[in-house]
């Protein structure tokens, strides 16, 4: 067989066995084929030849593309051609490599989602309108020129009988002088019903007078008139008038 006949039946199997000359082969290759005239083609353009959409073709093996082996045929003897398939075969590996790349890390983007499972979002807060607690007041009532009764039908003492905002109270009741210091609880009666608020407090010599201290929820409590009933430890009662208003 003539070199050059041996040189494109060796080329023909190369691209038909999808191998590309590389190195020493494909040099050896080149000059075989120089010396026989075939290789330093007229047409570098490669005019006439085929396109390249059947180098992809023979390339990518689709062998139902028309006119497939009569286009391998061309390649093996155009360098022009021969080039074309070349710079081709280099591309498709690139972008079999990719492509093996990116379903690798597909499978392992895949693999940690049906592990752990989309990201949560933080559940949103629900803002709740928080109602504003009543204020606490400051009041004071002056039992200290009372006398205390005994009977829940407490006599006027010389002032009108106090008036008391029905309200959440820090409350100072001021009683009589001879009142020891103990704990006192405190209940506002009606008509000689249970108590309608009740709290419990401390009563201490200030100086000038007995104080006794609490603090009630009066907000609740009916407007009208009222006895306050001070209950000692030992269950002494004294009892007191007020106006709840």
């Amino acid at each position: 067989m003539a070199p050059e006949q041996k040189a494109q039946a060796t080329q023909r199997s190369q691209i038909d066995g999808r191998r590309t000359y590389t190195g020493a082969s494909y040099t050896s290759y080149r000059k075989a084929a120089g010396k026989n005239g075939w290789w330093d083609c007229p047409n570098p353009e490669r005019i006439g030849y085929p396109n390249s959409a059947a180098v992809d073709a023979v390339v990518g093996r689709h062998l139902s593309y028309p006119d497939f082996d009569n286009v391998v045929d061309h390649i093996a003897t155009c360098a022009p051609c021969f080039e074309e398939y070349n710079r081709q075969r280099r591309r498709y590996r690139l972008r079999r490599t990719g492509a093996v790349v990116l379903g690798r890390a597909g499978l392992l983007i895949l693999g940690l989602y049906w592990k752990h499972g989309p990201a949560k979002p933080p559940a949103p807060q629900e803002t709740v309108a928080k109602e504003a607690p009543a204020p606490v007041l400051t009041a004071t009532l002056d039992y200290t020129n009372w006398t205390a009764q005994r009977s829940e039908r407490a006599r006027p003492g010389p002032a009108d009988t106090p008036h008391l905002t029905r309200a959440r109270l820090d409350l100072s009741i001021k009683l009589p002088i001879g009142t020891e210091d103990g704990v006192y609880t405190v209940q506002f009666r009606s008509n000689g019903d249970g108590p309608a608020a009740e709290a419990t407090g401390s009563a201490t010599w200030n100086g000038t007078s007995e104080v006794l201290k609490i603090t009630t929820d009066l907000r609740g409590v009916p407007s009208g008139a009222y006895t306050i009933a001070i209950l000692s430890a030992n269950s002494s009662v004294r009892h007191y008038p007020v106006f709840l208003e």
